[in-house]
């Protein structure tokens, strides 16, 4: 039994509203998140901002061990498998049901990440529904992945077919209107707790939470790109990745992607497409790469006339 305390934050507008949940930290090594978020505690606690409506839930460090320890989880990723254990035996297990009972409450959840490899921000949403989408695309943000449950739920392994339940993918099977990830680019990206700061704001003011209530311009949403996510690739003994790539290089249909230990290719493109989230330091048996296709919204060019090959 672990005895593990999470502190949440919680302030309450007279005027009723939407309920925004703001998390950070639910990987330990990723702390942008808890910067962002304690300076927007501060922030409503100095009345520089102020609750126009609604509710704001702001949990800054979701897995308190690893945040200490500076790693990415004790004995499980908390951003897989989460939801409420019936024997709980991992630490990560133990804060399921903390995380869960918040994330019923919420309509809304933004949750703060950054990643290992080198790039700037991008948004994790689901297409399926417009009003997720039109919540991420007012926050700022440039680049979005869509397809991770889809990548997942063609990718399952013999430890079961909820390896892809995270953070979103619970606040959506509980009912939230919209549940994003926003990751704020690379872990020491020195402003990346700024991208996670204005994104809150923003995030608050699409809800109504703020004043005054703001969106995307149609230039900046012109510029937003889309990729979805196709295949999730899982680190082999001796495997290794044919470059150095880079999160969002571009790979031609044909393109020898990852070769194995005796230099035999493992992963060709089968489409044009792009690398997503490649960590060339995996650990064999863990997530090592992602794998997707340009799409568009519904308004938007697609990324490949964006950025052309």
């Amino acid at each position: 039994m672990h005895d593990i305390q999470i502190k949440q934050v919680t302030y309450n507008s007279s005027v009723p509203g939407k309920t925004l949940m703001i998390t950070g930290v639910v990987h330990g090594d990723e702390h942008c998140g808890a910067k962002a978020l304690n300076r927007l505690i501060d922030a409503l606690d100095s009345g520089e901002i102020r609750l126009k409506s609604g509710k704001l839930i702001i949990v800054p460090i979701c897995n308190p061990k690893a945040y200490e320890a500076n790693t990415r989880f004790i004995d499980r990723n908390l951003n897989r498998y989460l939801f409420p254990k019936e024997n709980p035996k991992d630490y990560e297990d133990f804060i399921d049901p903390i995380l869960c009972d918040l994330l019923r409450q919420t309509d809304v959840l933004l949750d703060l990440h950054s990643y290992a490899s080198p790039g700037g921000p991008f948004i994790f949403i689901s297409t399926n529904k417009q009003e997720e989408t039109d919540f991420a695309r007012d926050l700022g943000i440039k680049d979005f992945v869509c397809g991770w449950s889809e990548a997942y739920g063609g990718n399952k392994r013999e430890d079961g077919d909820k390896e892809g339940m995270g953070t979103t993918e619970y606040a959506r099977a509980e009912g939230a209107l919209a549940a994003v990830t926003l990751e704020c680019g690379q872990h020491l990206n020195e402003d990346a707790p700024d991208i996670g700061y204005e994104a809150s704001l923003r995030a608050m003011s699409h809800l109504g939470l703020l004043e005054p209530s703001s969106s995307s311009s149609d230039e900046e949403k012109s510029q937003q790109r889309l990729v979805r996510m196709r295949d999730v690739f899982y680190r082999q003994e001796g495997a290794v990745l044919s470059k150095e790539y880079r999160h969002f290089d571009y790979v031609a249909k044909g393109d020898v992607v990852a070769s194995d230990a005796d230099g035999n290719a493992l992963y060709t493109a089968n489409f044009d497409g792009y690398v997503v989230l490649p960590k060339h330091k995996a650990p064999v048996g863990s997530e090592w790469f992602y794998f997707g296709e340009a799409d568009k919204f519904s308004d938007n060019a697609s990324l490949k006339e964006a950025v052309g090959s």
